[in-house]
């Protein structure tokens, strides 16, 4: 029995996100049994920028639920990552989880090449902003093999999986979860799938999640793009070298020029205002 993770990022129940999961998850075959976590149930803490998770063999600091996610995943077959757009942009949650890879990147071995697939949804067609670009950034992030993504339109719990081709694309994302992975879309960056491009200059595009380049050329048939080089961003050499390599040597550049940095730390300390929110009347009743 292969076990499929459900990382539903909404807290209304039964949403779009978590019917599409089970949607996507039945496709995948009889023999897979689908668990899921609501992000949103977990104490997950702002990442401190602490670095103690650098360390080996150290953990996060942070007594959260953030390893008991981790083991999660190591445990499961494949992953399945569902998140409403909030604002032009996945719910908070998922950046909240996004922003502690440094200690789970760590696990870069034990995640690698698990096959995802990533859902979003939005209640009206063009509101959709980054947030399946952000999505995808953060399973490429973790090592995932992102196999098929898609962004349902719907703004009524259920009338995701109700709009006209719907319940046929979340059939092809489950048969995708273990099979073939679905090739970049027009518009979409080859390398992670974005549609967010900068155009530093005429007729020059740099894809603004990981930098991969491309040429717009003019030709009888229109405009093409000649894609150029990638930075490789998501492979797994860089990540390790990244997230376990380059991130503890400017650890041990900042203990070796400490003193220098203090010096200059310094001139900013003292006479500030900072304006603290007031205590919450509960706690005080209680």
């Amino acid at each position: 029995m292969r076990k499929i993770l459900g990382l539903i990022a909404s807290q209304r129940k039964l949403a779009n996100g978590e019917i599409l999961t089970k949607e996507v998850a039945g496709a995948a075959g009889d023999d897979c049994q689908l668990e899921l976590i609501r992000l949103t149930d977990l104490k997950l803490e702002p990442c401190r920028g602490c670095y103690a998770c650098l360390v080996p063999g150290k953990q996060c600091p942070l007594n959260d639920g953030l390893y008991y996610l981790v083991e999660k995943i190591k445990a499961a077959d494949a992953i399945i990552i569902s998140a409403p757009c909030y604002a032009l942009g996945p719910a908070a949650i998922t950046k909240l989880f996004g922003d502690r890879i440094i200690a789970l990147a760590q696990f870069i071995d034990e995640f690698w090449n698990k096959p995802c697939v990533v859902i979003a949804t939005s209640g009206i067609d063009g509101w959709e902003g980054y947030t399946l670009s952000a999505l995808n950034a953060t399973a490429r992030f973790l090592g995932f093999d992102l196999k098929d993504c898609h962004m349902f339109i719907g703004a009524l719990p259920g009338e995701g999986i109700s709009k006209a081709g719907a319940l046929a694309r979340a059939g092809e994302m489950g048969r995708a979860l273990f099979g073939q992975a679905r090739q970049a879309g027009a518009g979409e960056c080859p390398t992670c799938w974005s549609d967010i491009w900068k155009f530093p200059e005429p007729s020059t595009a740099i894809c603004a999640i990981c930098g991969q380049t491309a040429s717009l050329v003019a030709g009888e048939e229109g405009i093409k793009w000649v894609y150029g080089d990638s930075r490789r961003m998501f492979d797994k050499e860089h990540l390790t070298e990244h997230f376990q390599g380059w991130l503890r040597g400017k650890v041990q550049e900042f203990l070796a020029r400490r003193n220098e940095l203090t010096i200059v730390r310094g001139r900013y300390k003292g006479n500030d205002t900072w304006l603290l929110p007031p205590r919450d009347e509960t706690i005080d009743q209680a």
